[in-house]
């Protein structure tokens, strides 16, 4: 990417934790962090964390996005931050 010289906004991580439906604990299925050390390395920021959610992958089918289906939930809550730091980032290099 830095030979393109392709600007990186920053680093999401994807499938980060599943909420448990039966008995709502937080499950880190796979490994946590890369994105946050990927993000340290490149120096680029960290955006935050997607986490593994059916209702993600069934709004992308019907196209009706999780955030407007259900925009209490903990993955819509995850986009807004996610959509908040990039903002901040975007304004950081404007000013």
């Amino acid at each position: 990417v830095k030979k393109m010289n392709i600007p990186i906004v920053g680093i999401i991580e994807n499938m980060s934790g599943f909420k448990c439906p039966y008995c709502g604990k937080h499950i880190d299925i796979f490994k946590t962090g890369g994105g946050e050390k990927a993000a340290r390395d490149f120096g680029v920021p960290f955006l935050g964390k997607v986490p593994i959610d059916p209702e993600i992958v069934e709004g992308g089918d019907s196209g009706v996005p999780i955030f407007l289906k259900n925009p209490e939930s903990d993955s819509s809550k995850a986009f807004a931050g996610i959509v908040d730091n990039i903002e901040k980032n975007i304004e950081k290099k404007e000013a």
